[in-house]
């Protein structure tokens, strides 16, 4: 990670967040916080990346080049990885594999249930052709003992047959064992470099050194089958940012929660999953602990999808070895829940005639109804601007002017007409149901999980979530909701919270009774923590920069699934064992509930997790002076707004953001215009801007 000379109060540091509709920029040049906002540009994503780093740029009074040279580190999250694996488009991958296990894969674990119903199982997805798929000859047993060598003359004839033959585009290796002794996975690296040094490779025990074939060659053969997007997307970024000016590093943010270089990320690029939504939840956390809130909901809508998650006693959850639909993986990521309700979602009539809402999106192009750029589906947007919420002419600021006709046509012919809706009910149908949408999966992510949403503080943000904010928060009777500054931006700001993470995970099986294993453990655990402390020094951060956190995932013998728990950073001691068994209990018990645990069973630790976390410096955004406004001289006038709640249109005033000064407070029913989001205060609320310029939501008194 090289940095420049330091700048003293003007270094900047750049957030980037490139989403399905919007790209968004956060750039702190000194003590001041700037955004900018640009469509996604889907043909070369980089270019809407520049283009909104453009309009920072200018908001800060800078060329584009200007900023750029004083950048310190440009963070950038991108949905590239995530994309890919949605729609499951992606290179075209050869698997090699230990010679009888090559139905492992269509194994997969065993059926899936596609819904809830045992009558409809299907098979994970095929992800490469079988005719991709290379048996050779090696073995090692389950001590990680090699007992058959690699049979180096059959694996290069059959590579040779896969790239010629079936064009293959990149290479997963995942033989038997090699979480314990990759000694046949590295020398079959070894023949396929020497004979096809362009393609890319995944070793199955770089990427996921654990127990377990199902996750450990899934993830293996999907960072092979994401590469070519996501390297073509890291190489034209970087080289664009050069090219424009760049000083800085450039870093690029994992789901896990963290940055990592754009070397690493070109090697396992599967790790950039989900790197927006945890962003926001990073950003959030921040907030939550200068704001002094240990429990919080999170809320992000943005242009494609509604994405929520809790965070308890400021530590954020993260969801292990997720599933990607019916594919099982090893992939590490911050626990977020998606469900398809942004601002280009589409209303749509299901089969038995019933009204839905995504989880299909317009995207940027052709984009809503409105944007006049091809689209015909109506959208969210379209409702919003019909309803009377977003005001056409000031959309980003005045830079891409919407068009209402457009998106009363959509929603009439292709939604409304089929319930005899004029625009008006349309629109106010697509509004209650994107709602109770997102109600439900702010419920599943807090009570379904033993949580009173109650007696959390609601985060809201990103462009489009300030609309409805208080709408759920009513559904879920939580009373206070946050908006944070720059809301729109929220997730590229919450990427400049980040610090460099690496994370490392070993299978150990540990039965904490039998204490004749406990230097193995030991003695894993040291080499663990001293080769990811080597790849963060690799990185230019120094040891006295550099965190180390230890854990571990417990379960009683027996079990399939196991739990997260902390371990201290040092040795383990006989006397530890019994303490990190009482540990585990306890923990069991708080999540399933008392008396769940298994009484008289041993616990075992299975997995061994270093995390290296790489300390950086993070901008430091200066607090507002409180110097309240009265309402009228915030107020620019009143629009006709359609009230759902009301099932009428009504006259409200329009207040601005940038009169808005912090301390200042308003009642609802009001808008609170920005120039790239739309603040919705329903009647019976209140608004007022706190010292860190948060927009602060509450029910009025009775």
């Amino acid at each position: 990670m090289s940095t420049p000379p330091s700048a003293a109060a003007q270094d900047a540091f750049i957030g980037v967040d490139v989403g399905g509709t919007h790209t968004d920029v956060a750039a702190v040049v000194g003590d001041r916080l700037e955004r900018g906002k640009a469509l996604t540009t889907y043909d070369d994503f980089s270019r809407g990346v520049l283009d909104a780093v453009a309009v920072a740029a200018e908001r800060h009074g800078l060329s584009l080049a200007a900023l750029l040279a004083r950048t310190r580190l440009f963070v950038n999250g991108t949905t590239v990885v995530t994309n890919a694996l949605t729609t499951l488009t992606g290179s075209r991958v050869g698997v090699i594999v230990t010679a009888g296990f090559k139905d492992s894969f269509r194994f997969a674990g065993g059926a899936r249930q596609a819904v809830f119903d045992d009558h409809l199982q299907v098979n994970a997805p095929d992800i490469f052709s079988r005719r991709a798929l290379l048996e050779v000859d090696e073995r090692v047993d389950w001590a990680g003992q090699v007992l058959a060598p690699l049979d180096r003359a059959a694996l290069a004839a059959g590579v040779d047959r896969l790239v010629e033959q079936e064009g293959v585009e990149a290479l997963a290796v995942c033989f038997l064992n090699s979480f314990l002794n990759p000694a046949n996975e590295l020398a079959a690296l070894e023949v396929i470099q020497a004979r096809h040094r362009e393609l890319f490779v995944t070793l199955s025990h770089a990427v996921f050194p654990v127990r377990g074939e199902n996750r450990r060659w899934t993830t293996a053969v999907l960072n092979s089958f994401v590469q070519q997007g996501a390297q073509a997307y890291l190489d034209a970024l970087a080289a664009r940012l050069r090219e424009a000016g760049l000083a800085g590093g450039l870093a690029f943010f994992q789901g896990l929660g963290g940055g990592i270089s754009h070397g690493r990320a070109r090697d396992y690029p599967l790790a950039l999953l989900g790197s927006g939504p945890a962003g926001g939840a990073l950003g959030a956390n921040a907030l939550a602990k200068r704001l002094g809130a240990k429990h919080v909901l999170i809320g992000d809508m943005g242009g494609t999808s509604f994405d929520t998650g809790i965070i308890v006693d400021n530590r954020l959850h993260i969801d292990k070895h997720v599933d990607l639909g019916l594919l099982h993986t090893g992939v590490n990521i911050v626990d977020v829940v998606s469900v398809g309700a942004g601002g280009g979602s589409i209303a749509w009539v299901g089969e038995r005639g019933v009204p839905q809402v995504g989880p299909m999106s317009a995207k940027s192009t052709p984009g809503p109804a409105c944007y006049g750029r091809g689209g015909t589906a109506p959208t969210v947007t379209d409702a919003m601007v019909t309803l009377g919420f977003i005001d056409p002419a000031g959309y980003l600021g005045g830079r891409f002017p919407l068009d209402g006709a457009l998106a009363e046509h959509a929603l009439v012919e292709n939604f409304g007409a089929r319930f005899g809706w004029n625009a008006e009910d349309a629109a106010a149908a697509i509004h209650d149901l994107v709602v109770v949408n997102m109600a439900d999966a702010v419920r599943e992510v807090s009570v379904e999980k033993g949580h009173d949403p109650r007696e959390f503080l609601f985060l809201a943000y990103g462009g489009t979530l300030p609309m409805f904010a208080m709408q759920i928060a009513e559904r879920l009777h939580i009373d206070t909701v946050v908006v944070p500054h720059m809301s729109s931006v929220f997730c590229a700001l919450g990427l400049l919270a980040a610090d460099f993470v690496l994370r490392s995970d070993r299978t150990v099986a540990w039965d904490l009774s039998n204490l004749a294993q406990l230097d193995e453990v030991n003695a894993l655990a040291a080499q663990m923590e001293a080769e990811t402390r080597s790849e963060m020094r690799a990185e230019g951060f120094t040891d006295a920069d550099i965190e180390v956190q230890r854990s571990a995932d417990c379960r009683f013998l027996g079990q399939s699934y196991e739990l997260n728990l902390p371990l201290p950073p040092r040795p383990l001691t006989a006397e530890d064992a019994p303490r990190i068994a009482q540990e585990f209990f306890a923990l069991y018990e708080r999540t399933y509930g008392a008396g769940t645990a298994w009484q008289g069973v041993p616990t075992q630790l299975l997995t061994l997790t270093i995390t290296v976390t790489g300390r950086r410096p993070h901008p430091d955004v200066r607090r507002a002076v409180t110097r309240p406004t009265p309402a009228a001289e915030i107020q620019t006038g009143t629009r006709a707004v359609y009230l759902p709640s009301e099932r009428r249109r009504r006259e409200i005033p329009i207040y601005a953001d940038q009169r808005f000064t912090p301390g200042s407070e308003i009642e609802g029913p009001a808008i609170i215009d920005a120039n790239d989001t739309t603040l919705f205060v329903p009647p019976g609320c209140r608004a007022r801007r706190d010292e860190l310029e948060n927009y602060v939501l509450t029910r009025s008194p009775a």
